[in-house]
């Protein structure tokens, strides 16, 4: 099944997100790779199930963590899903919820263990800063994480707390920060970087 053209699998509200910026050797191979985001209003009920089930692979039964993932946000207006399909499956994901007061809470950041520091988490950060535009992401990681984060424009916020046992770090991504980021440069006949949702 060709992902990228299904209307099952990108139902009306879905939308492809972009080619990577041009030369990035930190992203992924997009040949055989969809991305895709939309809000909670617009995915379906299997697409929401997919991205359910990623999530409980990692977070529960990888991690061996007795405790329900679904916490009511996955399902709330302002909440933006995007993920990263292969094949029909569902290899990497992340949310977007709304705090309010402008500011959204990145949460939920994972990737199938098979497809781990292939670039497939760095690409739906970037894309999500895009979806925020000129409001604040906030986000709480393992602080073992801390410093993947920061290599991708977080700075920290706080200090630590422990949730079930597992130290973890506030941090967030304020506009200026991501505005003051060089464009990448374009090679000959390249196009300039555009996000499928941008106005022509």
């Amino acid at each position: 099944m060709d992902v990228k053209n299904s209307p099952e699998r990108c139902p009306a509200g879905i939308s492809e997100l972009p080619e990577p910026p041009i030369g990035d050797a930190t992203l992924p191979d997009m040949d055989d790779v969809s991305y895709f985001y939309g809000t909670a209003g617009e995915i379906n009920a299997a697409n929401l199930y997919r991205l359910l089930t990623l999530r409980s692979r990692v977070f529960v039964v990888a991690r061996r963590q007795p405790w329900l993932d679904p916490d009511g946000r996955d399902i709330e207006y302002g909440t933006t899903h995007l993920w990263a399909e292969r094949a029909g499956e569902t290899i990497a994901t992340l949310r977007l919820t709304d705090e309010g007061d402008g500011v959204l809470r990145m949460a939920r950041v994972c990737t199938l263990l098979a497809y781990r520091r292939q670039g497939h988490a760095t690409m739906l950060v970037r894309h999500a800063l895009v979806v925020a535009g000129a409001r604040p992401v906030i986000t709480d990681v393992y602080a073992r994480s801390a410093d993947w984060f920061t290599r991708r424009g977080f700075q920290p916020r706080g200090g630590r707390t422990v949730v079930d046992g597992e130290a973890h770090t506030s941090m967030q991504h304020v506009p200026a920060a991501r505005h003051a980021a060089p464009a990448p440069a374009a090679g000959p006949g390249d196009t300039a970087y555009r996000p499928a949702w941008a106005p022509v």
